[in-house]
């Protein structure tokens, strides 16, 4: 049984991507190199891993299988060369993380020049979406890790504390609640509200603490797809808005927004780092874990 790992990646590229064409254009080959090369590998193994017959192109119970030891097969090999370029005492390599908007847009920028000047023959890539879009990431081995907004209900996450957050009311300066420390949520009921969009960590906690309060939601005027699209609107006047604290610290002290309390109401939670319990984290990616935890123990204090 001899097969290579260009079959494997050929293989891999096919389930995730779903379809010959497009991971023929992420592998940069023709479809029909892909094929060959997928074809070559179930030959050398003797049973079939896709089933062509079908419109969509889907795994065999063999298929399934070889899938998840061939991801394991990549994950170690890529181990192995970290190994051995620490032994040589070189760090290198690369490591794919996400994060969810407000960590990945307002606090992870600031950690990661320090790390990668620690090692700097390594290549970082930050995925930035909403946190169950991380979460996929995640669960698929696109990324190792990711730093989320909100906990994930798979219990084949694992989940660790890191930085706390607070969601806050945000206007515009002249809003005529502008100035106000505090406010009740029902002086809100006739402003236009905007939202992230649903999947979005800072969206969940805001309808999670209404709804164990039995509040009815405020009416959705607009719905936006990020952070900053959301803190424009409002700056424009669209309507007013729940946001991290962390987003809108530099419009605050710019005097552009500013941020109320809603009475009797806290909207408080901590950025969780989380990764597949399934999967081998890399040694990289096991310095990265560390890293963060020791940025939280300092800012903790």
């Amino acid at each position: 049984m001899e097969f290579d790992l260009r079959q494997i990646k050929a293989f891999i590229s096919v389930v995730d991507h779903g379809g010959f064409n497009a991971a023929s254009k992420v592998l940069h080959l023709s479809q029909a190199a892909v094929s060959e090369r997928i074809a070559n590998l179930e030959h050398a193994i003797g049973m079939r891993l896709l089933d062509r017959n079908s419109r969509e192109i889907r795994t065999t119970s063999v298929g399934r299988r070889f899938y998840t030891l061939a991801r394991q097969l990549l994950e170690h090999k890529a181990a192995i060369h970290l190994e051995l370029a620490e032994l040589a005492g070189v760090v290198r390599g690369s490591l794919n993380i996400g994060a969810s908007t407000i960590p990945g847009e307002y606090v992870l920028p600031q950690l990661l020049p320090r790390f990668c000047s620690e090692y700097p023959q390594i290549e970082l890539n930050m995925r930035i979406h909403d946190s169950a879009e991380v979460m996929d990431y995640v669960h698929n081995g696109d990324v190792e890790v990711g730093v989320v907004g909100a906990r994930p209900a798979d219990k084949h996450f694992s989940c660790e504390k890191l930085w706390d957050d607070r969601l806050l009311l945000v206007v515009p300066v002249g809003h005529r609640l502008a100035g106000r420390k505090r406010i009740r949520v029902d002086e809100i009921a006739r402003d236009p509200f905007i939202m992230r969009e649903q999947g979005s960590g800072t969206r969940k906690l805001f309808e999670t603490v209404l709804a164990t309060r039995e509040i009815e939601l405020p009416p959705v005027t607009a719905t936006l797809g990020s952070t900053t699209a959301v803190k424009e609107a409002v700056i424009a006047g669209l309507g007013v808005t729940i946001i991290s604290e962390r987003a809108v610290r530099k419009e605050v002290e710019a005097g552009i927004l500013a941020v109320i309390e809603l009475q009797g109401l806290r909207f408080e939670r901590n950025f969780l780092l989380i990764a597949d319990r399934n999967r081998t984290q890399s040694p990289l990616c096991k310095r990265f874990i560390q890293y963060l935890r020791d940025c939280y123990r300092a800012d903790a204090g």
